[in-house]
């Protein structure tokens, strides 16, 4: 019955937001939050990353680079040698917490997907940060083949972040009482406060031992876990057994992190107390939200132990640091998951642009480190050959260095376009990449960044099926975010030159004058150069018109659209004729999406419909309008199969509830399990019902206008919006309507939602008058079952049940777990078990039908704005409840 079929129109329109919104969250505010999110998180974020600049400008000032080259040449081949040690004990503490995790979330995987599991997420995470996304996002790629859940996934990824940010706290405590004397020193505090902060920790974590042994729970999701009761949720936690074996691993982990650090030190100060200042400078480094916490950790470091150790010797340590446990440890993990591509673009090569996700992310990650490398390389002080000084002119040398500086500024924002999957961005990418290895030849001879230019530039032609979109560079969104990043990169250009050449007498012509000779600095120029085609680029972008929102569908559009529909497998697209909703087409009009926008979401109806081949790139396309908006992209009854393409472009998915389908081949009315239904048929008949057809613009709308006004009349409501039609000539033409007659006379009719291709139908509006014989709904059902089965159609589709088939077992996720209190006990706001038990009459089985947001809060604010769209807004929900 599709007048039900979608009803968190008036379903979860008073049941689910009623709930929501007053009992849960005031979804209002969650709102207001989700709107300012990002702006503020990337205030905070800069404002450190500024902060923490002046910080290690201000510690540094007095040293120089014939200073940091006489600390490089003090390490010793021991210390290295340690610290690389030391970074491989970590990264195997690293495995063993992705067993726990493992254990935790009660999955059972090979040693060797743990093995590659762990490497793969503690590299990658550590290195761009936010690990229970970034992390989150590798486990997805390799354990999904391994046959594990989003929800196993998000489980393993949230227990390894918990667990090592509840851990950290603890042991920097531990650490500082152990050592109380030295801590006071390197924080500037008293022993006393010291030693009361360190007790008011302890005390914090022994509370929450005592409130969770008070309030567990007799119910063991797996032999690891436990549950406790907070309030009135239940959380699933690990059980002493696997917390202990966590703990163990976290200190280990942690310890070994900072030995790198610390064999590095030419001077070591007493061992806990670095750790303790270690495990601030980490937690730093995370509350910044900075990739890597770079400047921030390399900042509470210095203004720990600059003036026990010496500035330019702890500044070399710490950028060892980094090329040791982060830059080495990110590359052979980049590198290994770019060879488990390559074997699954070679082993199924029909699959490769729709399961190349890893290889997008990972070649965007690797342009952007191309960048960063040009743009370094061309401020910092390197050798020229001897080759290159006899033989190439210096104003050639000079145009080089400038010429690298804006590739990489170019770099940077091409790896937006690559991550998106561009075909225009991938081939600028190559080109840049080529020219940038030319102009490293130029400069000096630099053969390391020149073959390291190739190499990206060769892995993108290898992966060249990777870039499936044809959409151009114009129409790429570039977020706030990927700007702020190119200018966070250029303020750390500015601070090297005024750091290296700080001897260098200066005079603020250096920044205007343009001439091509040695009396200007390449590094000024080359940053300089820089930030204006940053600049410029910004403002094209600022002030570049973006597509339209919205756009009433012109009458060429809708006849485009309609053939669309008909030559699809798609009859749900039907729903585009209403004319409610704008549309959203590919380049080549072989397929579109039908989208309506309510607040600040931008929700499309169902998967793209039309052309399978262009489904991924279109759902790109409405992606890049979204965030040209600053919109959030929802989709809204969408199917199991395309679910990859939603989480590619970073959106995950909640179950709205099951779609009943009825097998055609299957159904056979004689058969002994369909009595009842042969029953009714034929009672029907002998009663004088009929069911009759009619052909698209032939039926008698005005006989079936009066049915329609009585039956809203009836059920005090109005016509219902976005996934439903509404009672309008121009829409009902378009379709054959079914209508039973009796007496003469029409009592119920509905209209038809088909396509040339025979392979399923289903039915949209539907309507029927006061006081019908009691089996009529029955007796339409089986007509028009038997109608599209002497058709040859394939399926034909009772629409969805909203809510039916979640899961309320302890560790399912919330959502899941209060629709699944809805479906049971919202009988007073809509019968949801009496509309599957009368589907399930017909059904021979039962498909998930889901929803894809963005991560978080959104998922909240999404399900009430789709719910005002189909209600036509808050009187369509107190006029059904009335």
């Amino acid at each position: 019955m599709r007048q039900s079929r979608n009803p968190i129109k008036a379903s979860i329109g008073v049941a689910l937001v009623k709930i929501l919104a007053r009992k849960v969250l005031p979804w209002q505010l969650i709102e207001y939050f989700t709107r300012y999110r990002q702006f503020i998180t990337l205030l905070f974020g800069l404002s450190i990353f500024f902060v923490a600049l002046i910080l290690c400008w201000h510690l540094l000032k007095d040293i120089n680079l014939c200073d940091l080259k006489n600390a490089v040449d003090k390490l010793s081949f021991k210390s290295i040698l340690f610290a690389c040690l030391s970074a491989i004990g970590s990264y195997l503490m690293l495995i063993g917490c992705e067993w726990s995790a493992a254990r935790y979330a009660g999955v059972k995987l090979k040693p060797s997907v743990i093995t590659l599991g762990g490497i793969y997420a503690s590299a990658i995470g550590n290195a761009i940060g936010l690990s229970a996304l970034s992390g989150g996002a590798i486990r997805c790629r390799l354990y999904f083949k391994q046959g594990l859940t989003t929800i196993d996934v998000a489980r393993m990824s949230i227990f390894v972040t918990l667990s090592l940010g509840f851990t950290l706290p603890l042991l920097a405590t531990l650490a500082a009482l152990m050592n109380t004397k030295n801590t006071s020193l390197a924080l500037h505090l008293s022993q006393n406060s010291v030693r009361l902060i360190s007790s008011g920790i302890i005390c914090f974590y022994a509370g929450i031992l005592i409130f969770l042994y008070c309030n567990r729970l007799e119910t063991k999701p797996n032999k690891n876990t436990q549950l406790f009761q907070l309030y009135h949720w239940s959380i699933r936690l690990p059980n002493l057994h696997l917390a202990s074996y966590q703990f163990v691993i976290s200190l280990i982990d942690t310890v070994l992190a900072g030995a790198i650090l610390y064999f590095l030190l030419p001077i070591q100060p007493h061992f806990t107390t670095f750790i303790m200042i270690y495990i601030l400078a980490l937690v730093a480094g995370v509350l910044s939200h900075i990739p890597g916490g770079v400047g921030v950790f390399e900042a509470v470091i210095l203004a720990a132990f600059s003036s026990e150790i010496g500035a330019a010797s702890l500044t070399v340590a710490l950028i060892i640091y980094r090329i040791i446990y982060i830059l080495i440890p990110l590359v052979i993990a980049s590198f290994l998951l770019l060879i488990n591509e390559s074997k699954h673009l070679f082993t199924m090569p029909e699959v490769k642009e729709t399961e190349t996700g890893i290889a997008a992310i990972i070649m965007a990650a690797a342009v952007f480190f191309a960048g960063v490398v040009m743009m370094f390389s061309s401020v910092l002080p390197g050798f020229n050959h001897y080759l290159v000084n006899t033989f190439i002119p210096n104003k050639i040398i000079n145009i080089a260095h400038l010429v690298a500086s804006l590739i990489g500024v170019l770099c940077l924002l091409l790896a937006v376009g690559i991550r998106r999957r561009l075909y225009s961005a991938w081939g600028a990418s190559i080109i840049l990449l080529f020219l940038g290895s030319i102009s490293s030849l130029l400069r000096g001879l630099h053969w390391i960044e020149a073959g390291t230019l190739l190499a990206i530039a060769v892995l993108l032609i290898h992966f060249r099926h990777a870039f499936y979109r044809k959409s151009r560079l114009n129409v790429l969104p570039f977020p706030l975010k990927s700007f702020a990043v190119c200018f966070c990169l250029i303020a750390v250009l500015v601070w090297l030159i005024l750091f290296i050449y700080q001897d260098v007498p200066y005079s603020h012509s250096l920044w205007w004058q343009f001439e091509l000779d040695t009396r200007v600095p390449r590094a000024l120029r080359a940053t300089l150069g820089s930030f204006i085609l940053l600049i410029c680029i910004m403002l094209y972008w600022l002030f570049h018109p973006a597509l339209p929102i919205l756009n009433s569908p012109k009458r060429e559009e809708f006849i485009k659209a309609h053939q669309i529909i008909l030559d699809s497998a798609q009859p749900e697209g039907g729903l585009a004729m209403t004319g409610d909703k704008s549309l959203l087409f590919n380049e080549s009009h072989t397929a579109f999406i039908m989208y309506a926008k309510r607040g600040r979401s931008m929700v499309a109806l169902y998967d793209p419909i039309g052309d399978n081949t262009k489904r991924a790139d279109l759902i790109w396309a409405f992606r890049d309008l979204c965030d040209a908006h600053h919109l959030r992209p929802v989709f809204y009854q969408v199917k199991a199969d395309n679910l990859p393409f939603y989480m590619d472009i970073g959106l995950r998915t909640i179950k709205l509830g099951e779609e009943a389908l009825v097998d055609l081949e299957k159904f056979n009315l004689s058969s002994k399990g369909y009595k009842d239904l042969r029953y009714t048929w034929n009672r029907c008949q002998r009663d004088g019902l009929s069911l009759e057809f009619y052909a698209p613009g032939t039926a008698p709308l005005d006989e079936l206008k009066v049915i329609s006004d009585a039956w809203l009349k009836n059920k005090c409501s109005k016509e219902k919006q976005f996934s439903l039609g509404s009672f309008s000539k121009p829409y009902l033409d378009n379709f054959t309507i079914a209508a039973i007659k009796f007496e003469g006379h029409i009592i119920a009719f509905v209209n038809l939602l088909e396509t040339n291709q025979h392979y399923s139908a289903s039915i949209d509006l539907m309507r029927f008058a006061q006081n019908i014989p009691k089996l009529t709904m029955e007796f339409l059902m089986i007509g028009l079952i038997l109608h599209y089965k002497e058709k040859g159609f394939k399926y034909f589709s009772l629409g969805m049940v909203p809510l039916s088939g979640m899961q309320r077992r302890r560790g399912a996720p919330l959502i899941q777990r209060l629709g699944a209190l809805v479906f049971r006990r919202g009988g007073r706001f809509y019968n949801f078990q009496g509309l599957r038990r009368f589907k399930d009459k017909f059904a021979t089985h039962w498909e998930p039908r889901y929803m894809a947001v963005p991560a978080g809060l959104d998922p909240f604010v999404a399900l009430i704005d789709t719910t005002m769209l189909i209600s036509g807004g808050l009187t369509g929900l107190k006029k059904k409840k009335s």
